[in-house]
Formats: structure tokens, C-alpha cells, sequence
């Protein structure tokens, strides 16, 4: 964040995932990502597989899934958790820099590619 090739959510779908990760990690990047003013910028976001996460001997508290929804939970765009793209056995592809539609419904979510002109 805020170095030469910090990303662009303006308008944006954010993909995010992680492997082998302490949640407290987790916990920081989304807290940096809210005070950078990334998340407020969005259109969406999707979370596809936090698997393997590790806490500490203290525990953290919660889940990467109610990290990332607790730091979004003010923000009025789609989030879809759990989708099949990461560090996991179904690891559906996703175009990135493509325009697409995301559709998050209470247990559903539903993307679509929409093809250039």
C-alpha cells in the first residue's frame, strides 16, 4: 500500500486468498486495507479458499471468514466467501483485469464473465 505498484480498487472486484497464514496476518491486512481506503473503494469482493490458517497460543478470536467480513460489514457491495479459486483441490480459473459480474445471494453467489466489445 502506497508503494509504486499499489493496486487500484477503484471501481473494482477484489479477489483475495490465502495458504498458511496466521490469522492475525490476515486481521492486518484487511485493517490495512480499510485505513488505505481500498475496501471503501469496491464494487464487490470475493474470497476464495483461506485454507490451512494458524492461530497462536493465545487464540485469535475468529475465523479468516469473520476477520474479513467483520472489517466489510460497513460497506453496501456484494461478498461472496468460499469461492472455488485458490490453494484448494477445485481451483476454478478467473480472468483477472476482465469485467464481470458478481451476484451474491444468501446462499448462492453467481459470476459471470462479460465478454469485450
Amino acid at each position: 500500500i502506497g508503494s509504486e505498484s499499489d493496486l487500484d480498487t477503484n471501481n473494482k472486484i477484489l479477489f483475495i486468498e490465502d495458504l498458511d497464514e496466521y490469522l492475525y496476518h490476515i486481521d492486518r491486512m484487511m485493517v490495512s486495507f480499510k485505513r488505505s481506503g481500498k475496501l471503501s473503494k469496491l464494487k464487490g469482493l470475493i474470497v476464495g479458499s483461506m485454507s490451512d490458517m494458524h492461530d497462536n497460543a493465545i487464540p485469535f478470536g475468529k475465523n479468516a471468514f469473520e476477520i474479513i467480513s467483520d472489517a466489510v460489514s460497513t460497506y453496501d457491495y456484494p461478498v461472496c466467501f468460499g469461492f472455488p479459486a485458490g490453494h484448494q483441490d477445485l481451483n476454478l480459473p478467473l480472468i483477472m483485469g476482465n469485467e464481470i459480474r458478481l451476484i451474491v445471494e444468501a446462499n448462492k453467489a453467481y459470476l459471470s464473465f462479460i465478454e469485450p466489445d
